[in-house]
């Protein structure tokens, strides 16, 4: 529930801006499909059985809220120049001894320059450091958690090959590259997820100290370390 009073009582607008979003947000207790790539079995765990999560700030939910705005207007600007963008939030599901892990896809993209087959579009947004990273790495390698995510959504849709768009938000700049199916991967990968969250206790953790500078920044620490 979101205390008005408290959001108006605030000294400075912008930070009661911050306030509302957070006072907004209402945690995910599942595991979706745009996670299946992380790297931590204790992660995935976690997430499936709907541990409690690290508050996420205000600041980084307007992010959140920007990337799906910049979705829409490359969504509109593909639809420009003649690329059909259909299916948009369309559900993607696997099922396995009663467990559904499900995600929604940015749509699909029929009548690209370079193929008339359909693909699964893509899109992310990220800073300038992320860009040049992206433009050096390729969409793959790049991030695996967002790999997996366009790999788990062609399985699902029968789809073979994925359209991906890199948003620069410093600079406007876009970034495209078109992803085939890689069925065997995928097909493993969703395999070793389901087994790791099937699991009766929570399975190893991925870093080998609270340290680590990925443990810090997982949305599960204090569980995981037993930090009060």
């Amino acid at each position: 529930m979101t205390n008005l009073a408290e959001i108006i009582n605030e000294t400075s607008t912008v930070k009661a801006i911050d306030l509302w979003y957070k006072a907004n947000r209402t945690q995910r207790r599942r595991l979706g499909l745009s996670q299946v790539g992380h790297k931590c079995g204790r992660y995935l765990w976690y997430k499936h059985h709907g541990y409690d999560e690290k508050p996420i700030d205000g600041r980084v939910l307007r992010l959140f809220q920007l990337g799906n705005i910049i979705e829409d207007h490359i969504a509109f600007d593909l639809a420009a120049i003649g690329v059909s963008i259909t299916d948009r939030q369309r559900q993607v599901k696997f099922t396995f001894d009663d467990i559904e892990l499900t995600g929604s896809i940015d749509g699909i993209a029929t009548g690209l320059i370079e193929s008339s087959q359909r693909h699964l579009w893509e899109c992310k947004t990220m800073n300038a450091k992320s860009f040049a990273k992206l433009l050096k790495e390729g969409y793959e390698a790049y991030n695996e958690q967002y790999k997996a995510q366009v790999h788990a959504y062609m399985l699902g849709l029968k789809l073979k090959r994925s359209f991906v768009t890199g948003y620069n938000k410093d600079t406007s700049e876009i970034y495209q590259e078109r992803i085939k199916l890689n069925k065997d991967w995928i097909i493993d990968k969703l395999s070793e997820v389901f087994n790791a969250i099937r699991m009766e206790s929570e399975p190893e953790r991925a870093c080998p100290r609270s340290d680590w500078f990925e443990a810090k920044w997982c949305p599960f620490y204090e569980t995981c370390w037993e930090v009060n």
